[in-house]
């Protein structure tokens, strides 16, 4: 089933500049993420949709939620919310017990280094929101901008500058001979490409919502 959402998912490039990598010189996609929507934007947007409930009824709601699912969750108890999926705990390791032996005085706090919320999306048919079937239902992908990291000096600090620069400008300056490099635009953003600057950051890691439906 193709996507009937109007408003389009804007994709970056960005170039792999590590020598050492398969990939070295050639242009990987990421995500054109938007203003990150607060939870009362969330719940106005919602309410906007032809919902019959008030916006302070769906705020009320959604702030519950916020509540009851960690505590939930740090009890050991997943909660699925279909067709959206399931929200789970896991545990990153601080340092592995070596041997049974070694369980009995062990304490759990200096094993465990961190508990996460993680997020598994729903893969039920008809309900599948998993990345290749979320991306033909409900996604309208464009390329807007090449984006390109650079170091500068600022009051003698060095600081990491994005940068983005359209596509369609680095199509237009290669086809015509002129340098692609020392154009871009600052991270202030481009309006013609129609998009926010990017984070310079990859979605799969903790991408942000857009305010589009």
């Amino acid at each position: 089933m193709a996507t009937t959402n109007e408003i389009k998912l804007g994709i970056n490039l960005r170039k792999n500049k590590n020598a050492r990598n398969a990939g070295y010189g050639k242009y990987y996609p990421e995500v054109d993420t938007q203003t990150t929507l607060s939870l009362r934007g969330f719940a106005k947007h919602m309410s906007d949709h032809g919902s019959i409930y008030s916006l302070d009824i769906i705020e009320g709601v959604l702030k519950k939620i916020t509540q009851c699912l960690p505590e939930l969750i740090s009890q050991g108890v997943p909660v699925r919310m279909e067709p959206l999926g399931t929200f789970m705990p896991t545990c990153d390791v601080e340092k592995p017990i070596e041997s049974i032996a070694a369980m009995e005085n062990a304490d759990p706090n200096e094993v465990v280094k961190g508990v996460h919320i993680r997020f598994l999306p729903y893969g039920v048919e008809n309900d599948n929101i998993t990345s290749r079937r979320f991306k033909q239902e409900y996604c309208s992908l464009e390329f807007r901008n090449i984006v390109d990291s650079a170091t500068v000096s600022v009051d003698g600090k060095e600081k990491k500058v994005t940068t983005l620069k359209p596509i369609a400008t680095a199509i237009a300056e290669f086809k015509s001979g002129q340098p692609s490099s020392g154009d871009n635009q600052s991270s202030g953003g481009n309006p013609s490409s129609g998009g926010n600057p990017s984070s310079g950051g990859n979605p799969s890691s903790g991408g942000n919502e857009s305010n589009g439906d």
